[in-house]
């Protein structure tokens, strides 16, 4: 158990992101695309409704962060206490799941709170340099300390 007596609470505040905005803008069009090229008109005129309507929620709730229940901020406490601050205005005690994801160019925390399961996607461009690197070793640490737990 490794002590946290000379850490320093981590702030994350994500920003906008616009490789996650190119990410999902030619993804969702590669989508569409497919669905006239295999569907009759009709049915891919249908499913490209609902599509634009789930692309319109994702990139206000991850691009834009516009949703109330976006995350504006994320602070891991010197604790090793993560409270989740939405845009509502709510305050959350959550825990980091294992099965978050890290990898040098992107971050995807799925944080649990009592009732509620919150998905974080960082790339790069979404936090600063040293607040991104700062998280990836923080979080490769915990895994290394639940692994030899």
């Amino acid at each position: 158990m490794s002590s946290t007596r000379y850490e320093h609470s981590l702030r994350i505040e994500p920003q906008r992101s616009r490789i996650l905005e190119w990410f999902l803008m030619i993804n969702f069009s590669g989508t569409v695309l497919i669905l006239f090229i295999v569907f009759p008109l009709l049915l891919a005129l249908l499913l490209t409704a609902f599509l634009c309507g789930y692309l319109y929620r994702l990139y206000n709730h991850h691009v834009l962060r516009d949703t109330p229940s976006s995350v504006r901020l994320l602070v891991r406490e010197t604790t090793g206490e993560w409270i989740l601050h939405t845009l509502d205005g709510a305050e959350r005690v959550v825990t980091l799941s294992p099965s978050s994801y890290i990898h040098p160019q992107l971050i995807i925390l799925i944080l649990q709170a009592e009732e509620e399961t919150f998905t974080l996607p960082l790339l790069r461009d979404a936090i600063p340099a040293d607040g991104f690197r700062a998280l990836c070793v923080r979080l490769k640490v915990a895994q290394g300390e639940e692994k030899t737990a």
